[in-house]
């Protein structure tokens, strides 16, 4: 199997922490942990110089003598599953250090920015659901450590004991659930029922942070050699010092962050200095300070999702650096589960012809390095998490976000091959005369096709020169490929599918979960589309107030108008697809008097009509075959 497309980089060299005589092991091994099943197992940590050492775990001993720095490392022989709880001890000489109720599983690592590192505390301010899901978290078998926030400008053997004093193992439970993260919470309870082992996370994500600050120095500068114009190390390491210059701190500079950094470790009391978004931003800083020193912990694989901060840039190519290095640095081709970037539903899918930016188009390198990894490969797998979102940046549906990335595991890494957890991703497309085909895998039981309000096809082609260069394609399938064309398209040069917001949802497998959006000819810009009027939109609507549309099908679509606090009502206006004769409008399921029909430029129909703030969903839909959103509303 082909995982490992760059060359194999540099191995990192970490530095540790001030050494000491005294024995101890790494930070990561405390009491309720879980070493990952059937794999080779290091223990690691620091003793005197020359030190002999011994590690005894279920009924097996390993030795190994510390180098001139006092490093030890032992490597326990594979052990299969178990919920017992026991002892692992670590003796030198006449120290020892015992930890209490081992477990063995799986162990998964789970990095990333603000929407694998939310809690499920801070998604139950928002999503009142969460509040259940927290109540009903006796998970024993399941346990968590989430790393604080920290930053290094050299890579760390250990995590810093003073900004992690007093972060440990915590087993899951009511209590506790508050703590972890969200997708992994979901996640490793699937796993948890499927397999009926112990599964563990190691939480290092942090919120708002770019991909370059998860990779290791050597990769920045390797991706920068390759690519002219993409920044190396020193440059982007100056872009994020430049920033600090008029930060609201005592500090300015990296060195005055240091500085202040150093006062707060000698007294650490209050905010730790770098408890401001920029200083996380340094180029490789997470990655010292957080991935480093878990190395060469034994785990499962990768939980990732990242990508609104980008640098959008280039994603690709650093993508596949990232995680060739990381496999480097833990010596082993573990498995990478991610997620796309969500939607945003305060914008309604077009009514016109026209390709707008999706998410910086970041989704699309994503895609692309899924493709470079290898089509249909077991190491990685992409998960459209694309439909989940909805108008908010943290978006809602982590529960099934985590099952997703579950299903994959489940497919994928743990042998149950008829597990269907995302939907069709493009392998490739080809321009064939005057038709573009684009081939499909994670198509479960087939391919569906559904075309949108007024027959819209969702997919896009594009003849550059021409008047108009983009058209709603014509759409035929043939087992996992589509078939795009157009009566007046001759020389198409692009097509598109998905590529908005909020896209028309018009490509499924028959397991109900839809298409990833993708670009024919990547990396290319499309030409200027039709600027038709909206689906929905707002009339004189107070500020803050948001859309959210969620479901646009044939015969009818589902929004609601929201803003956070508020209360009242407002204006909106609706467009009345041309296919329907009339239309039916309710909210919360009771019939809502929506005011006559207008017909304004281009023969667009439309009504107008007040709506609650914060209020039940609004429905409208085809008099004459009126839409099934529980069908819709899979999750």
């Amino acid at each position: 199997m082909r995982f490992l497309l760059l060359p194999l980089l540099a191995s990192t060299v970490c530095f540790s922490l001030p050494a000491s005589a005294e024995l101890r092991v790494a930070h990561v091994f405390q009491d309720h942990m879980v070493l990952q099943q059937k794999m080779p197992l290091p223990v690691w940590g620091w003793a005197g110089p020359g030190a002999a050492v011994r590690v005894a775990f279920a009924g097996q001993e390993q030795t190994a003598k510390a180098d001139g720095t006092g490093y030890w490392k032992a490597t326990l022989t594979a052990l299969p599953a178990s919920s017992e709880g026991r002892k692992l001890t670590v003796t030198a000489g006449s120290a020892t250090v015992t930890l209490n109720d081992i477990l063995v599983g799986e162990v998964w690592l789970c990095a990333g920015q603000s929407n694998m590192a939310r809690m499920l505390l801070s998604e139950s301010r928002d999503y009142p659901q969460y509040q259940t899901f927290m109540k009903e978290a006796e998970f024993p078998a399941i346990r968590f450590i989430r790393y604080q926030t920290d930053v290094s400008e050299t890579p760390l053997t250990d995590f810093d004991p003073v900004v992690q004093h007093d972060i440990h193992w915590q087993v899951l439970s009511n209590a506790t659930s508050k703590d972890t993260m969200s997708i992994p919470f979901f996640f490793a309870k699937e796993i948890n029922k499927a397999l009926g082992v112990p599964v563990v996370l190691v939480e290092v994500a942090v919120a708002g942070t770019p991909q370059t600050a998860w990779l290791a120095r050597e990769t920045l500068e390797e991706v920068a050699k390759k690519i002219p114009g993409e920044p190396d190390f020193q440059k982007r390491w100056a872009e994020s010092e430049g920033r600090l210059a008029g930060l609201k701190e005592d500090y300015h500079d990296w060195a005055g962050f240091k500085a202040a950094e150093a006062a707060w470790k000698a007294n650490p009391s209050g905010r730790w200095p770098g408890a401001n978004q920029l200083i996380p931003d340094f180029p490789s800083g997470l990655y010292n300070a957080l991935v480093c020193p878990l190395a060469p912990l034994a785990f499962q694989g990768v939980l990732w999702h990242q990508g609104e901060s980008g640098p959008a840039s280039n994603h690709r190519e650093r993508m596949v650096a990232q995680m060739t290095q990381w496999r480097k640095l833990f010596g082993r081709d573990f498995h990478f589960l991610w997620g796309s970037l969500a939607r945003n539903t305060s914008t309604p899918p077009p009514l016109g012809a026209s390709a707008a930016s999706l998410r910086a188009n970041i989704n699309e390198e994503f895609l692309l390095a899924a493709q470079d990894w290898e089509s249909g490969g077991d190491s990685s797998v992409l998960l459209n998490f694309a439909d989940l979102g909805n108008n908010a940046t943290h978006w809602g549906r982590k529960d099934e976000a985590g099952r997703r990335m579950a299903g994959a595991a489940l497919a994928t890494v743990y042998g149950k091959p008829n597990t269907v957890f995302t939907g069709p991703e493009l392998v490739e497309a080809k321009i064939e005369g005057a038709v573009i085909r684009a081939k499909f895998r994670y198509v479960g039981g087939g391919l569906v096709y559904e075309p949108s309000v007024d027959g819209i096809s969702g997919f896009l082609i594009e003849e550059k020169g021409a008047t108009p260069a983009l058209r709603w394609a014509e759409v035929a399938i043939k087992g996992d490929t589509v078939i795009l064309s157009h009566p007046d398209v001759h020389k198409p040069t692009n097509a598109y599918y998905g590529w908005h917001l909020n896209p028309h949802e018009t490509l499924f497998n028959k397991e109900g979960y839809p298409a990833y959006s993708f670009r024919a000819v990547p990396r290319t810009n499309a030409s200027k589309g039709d600027e038709a009027p909206p689906l929905v939109e707002l009339v004189g609507a107070p500020p803050k107030v948001l859309l959210d549309v969620k479901h646009v099908r044939r015969n009818g679509y589902l929004f609601s108008v929201q803003q956070k606090g508020g209360s009242g009502k407002t204006m909106v206006r609706v467009r009345l697809p041309k296919e329907w004769k009339d239309a039916n409008v309710s909210a919360g399921g009771k019939p809502v008097n929506a005011g006559p029909e207008k017909t304004g430029d281009g023969g667009l129909r439309s009504r107008e009509f007040e709506v609650e703030i914060n209020g039940p969903p609004i429905t409208v839909g085809n008099a004459a075959q009126p839409p099934d959103f529980s069908r819709v509303d899979r999750f």
